[in-house]
């Protein structure tokens, strides 16, 4: 039987960037930006069918987000985590919410907090902040550089 690092590396070829087991039933893949959406409609069709979360890691000393949907497979009970690194300059990506509709609010939120543009998402909007919240003067609340002195009270 073929394994799932075997068939994705034979589909995508040098888009597969790493490919790790670090337990039983948990699979971590790296894909390239630009082959993200491929890679996700193959692994739906492998049967990885529930979106559990999805989110980013700031790595500012990279100058890179880490982005990532954590999903699940019903049928062979294993959890994949899928990632690829964006440029924190140009925080692009496409969103997956065609391939699985339910990582909508998690695109959302990761958005909202770190400024990643998911391109193709239908619904781009403040989740969790304050409707006046002013990301030019603000920022981001999870990105690395975000400072909390404002919001901090003095003892």
């Amino acid at each position: 039987m073929v394994s799932l690092e075997e068939k994705l590396k034979s589909e995508f070829g040098d888009a597969i960037l790493e490919f790790k087991i670090p337990k039983d039933n948990r699979i971590v893949v790296k894909v390239s930006p630009d082959r993200i959406v491929d890679v996700a409609y193959y692994l739906k069709n492998e049967g990885f069918d529930m979106p559990i979360s999805a989110g980013a890691v700031d790595y500012m000393k990279n100058n890179v987000f880490e982005v990532f949907w954590i999903i699940w497979s019903s049928d062979k009970n294993i959890v994949l985590i899928l990632k690829t690194d964006i440029s924190r300059e140009n925080p692009t990506i496409q969103s997956l919410v065609e391939v699985w509709r339910g990582v909508q609010k998690f695109e959302r939120e990761t958005w909202e907090m770190f400024g990643i543009d998911f391109k193709g998402h239908p619904k781009l909007k403040r989740l969790l902040l304050p409707e006046d919240w002013d990301y030019e003067k603000e920022g981001y609340p999870l990105r690395k550089d975000f400072s909390l002195k404002p919001y901090t009270v003095e003892k």
